[in-house]
């Protein structure tokens, strides 16, 4: 299937902002989609959104607290906008999306994927979660602070995929891994590919704007940090990287969590975890684009979080796959297969909902992102079904223009003229929840919990698991 070579993804310009506003207006319509999605499984009750206390290292605790606060602000103002367009739209003064505070980090403390796997980690912990994290950071030879960096990444947004059969046994551990996919790649659909001088690859790459391919995370000189960090990049041939071409490929990640639950679908039993085995990342909750794959998998993560997703991709070869020693219920490739369609259908579903709730209320809309909105309307109803890949592929091009979802969702979505107040005749959505999202306090007050020292020790000696 030819691909997209145009230099934005819908078409409505030539310029890298013509591309952001395309890349927001996708990611909104998925969001508010899968909010409708979630309220309507259940009943009305609303979908929680996490974010964790900064942790970030290099910073003192009024500037973590700062940042908290803007994140806060952030995350109220998505959620009036969201749920006043999901609420309007099923006519009910009930559900939307409301956010907390994701599970507080402990080494050992995991991303659980599915009520099975809830369940099997408060059967096992803390015992579990320590036999599980030495599972996970054994290494195979001597490595930087005895992780096993050859086969695991541990570095910045790391998390290890776990797979736990049924008689609670660790199977098999996969983390992130780097794929190149071109238009000869199995199952990839219609892509995105920006030509060498479009100006998004530019304002990405400013360095490397005609020598980094296209979707690469940070560009082509940190991917050696990556690899000695752990992380494998594919296709490879006779155990060597094949080289990436910047006229034909484009990049995607493929997050631990996400290759486990292919796994478990090919054993057909277990359950998949996913657990923090570096010094870099520590909040416990899935990226909005797992979590979304998890969803249409029926395996929804125990937290969601809005970070960001960059160049987030599934699965299309099992040749990076790492199975387990129990025998095929399903051969890998139909089980890659099989979730690759559920997800299709799954943003299909959502991108169609969130785009005809986005189109009724016009004013709730950017007014410069109104033409964006227009074109990816036509796109959808020119050419996706439920059983094509014209509403995933969309999505996976949004992501590959790199940027964070929360940013997304405030660009995109504006307070509109027939406002409805939620909170204290306002738009302060922390009141929603029997005590608010922190405690019971206003975000306005809130104060980063982690102390100087303690992030530190976060950074440079975590808590082992022995």
């Amino acid at each position: 299937m030819a691909w997209n070579i145009g230099k934005s993804i819908l078409g409505t310009g030539e310029m890298r902002v013509d591309v952001e506003r395309e890349a927001d207006v996708i990611f909104a319509a998925a969001f508010i989609g899968a909010t409708l999605f979630q309220n309507r499984k259940n009943s009305g009750l609303a979908w929680r959104v996490d974010m964790d206390p900064s942790t970030e290292l290099g910073t003192n605790r009024d500037a973590r607290t700062a940042d908290d606060r803007a994140f806060m602000k952030g995350l109220n103002d998505a959620c009036a906008k969201v749920n006043h367009l999901v609420r309007t739209e099923l006519a009910k003064d009930e559900g939307g999306l409301v956010w907390g505070l994701a599970p507080t980090f402990n080494r050992g403390g995991m991303i659980q994927a599915g009520e099975g796997a809830r369940s099997e980690y408060r059967r096992f912990k803390p015992a579990y979660a320590r036999s599980a994290f030495r599972y996970l950071s054994a290494a195979r030879r001597a490595a930087k602070e005895g992780q096993r960096a050859e086969e695991m990444y541990i570095g910045r947004g790391a998390y290890c995929g776990l797979v736990v059969d049924n008689d609670g046994n660790a199977v098999t551990a996969m983390s992130t891994i780097c794929t190149t996919l071109d238009e000869h790649t199995p199952g990839i659909g219609e892509r995105w590919r920006p030509p060498a001088d479009a100006d998004v690859r530019a304002a990405q790459y400013p360095a490397e704007a005609r020598t980094a391919t296209w979707g690469l995370i940070g560009g082509a000189a940190l991917q050696a940090t990556l690899a000695q960090q752990g992380m494998r990049f594919y296709p490879q041939s006779d155990g060597q990287l094949v080289p990436l071409d910047v006229d034909t490929d484009i990049v995607g990640y493929t997050h631990g969590m996400i290759r486990c639950v292919y796994e478990t679908v090919r054993m057909g039993q277990g359950t998949a975890f996913e657990m923090s085995i570096g010094v870099e990342t520590f909040k416990l909750a899935s990226c909005m684009a797992c979590s979304c794959f998890m969803v249409a998998n029926d395996v929804e993560a125990s937290s969601t979080h809005l970070g960001r997703g960059e160049s987030w991709s599934p699965y299309f070869s099992s040749e990076s796959h790492n199975p387990s020693y129990h025998a095929d219920k399903m051969r890998i490739d139909d089980a890659i297969a099989h979730c690759n369609s559920r997800y299709s259908t799954f943003m299909h579903r959502c991108l169609q909902d969130g785009v005809a709730a986005m189109t009724k209320r016009p004013s709730w809309i950017n007014e410069r992102h109104i033409e964006a909105l227009s074109a990816l309307d036509r796109r959808l109803a020119a050419g996706a079904t439920a059983n094509n890949t014209v509403a995933r592929d969309l999505f996976l091009d949004a992501m590959t223009y790199h940027k964070g979802d929360l940013d997304r969702l405030n660009s995109t979505l504006d307070f509109g003229s027939d406002a409805r107040p939620f909170c204290n005749e306002g738009h302060d959505w922390s009141c929603v929840t029997h005590s608010g999202p922190v405690g019971g306090r206003s975000w306005e007050t809130w104060v980063n919990p982690h102390t100087d020292e303690e992030v530190l020790a976060l950074h440079t000696a975590p808590e082992p698991l022995v």
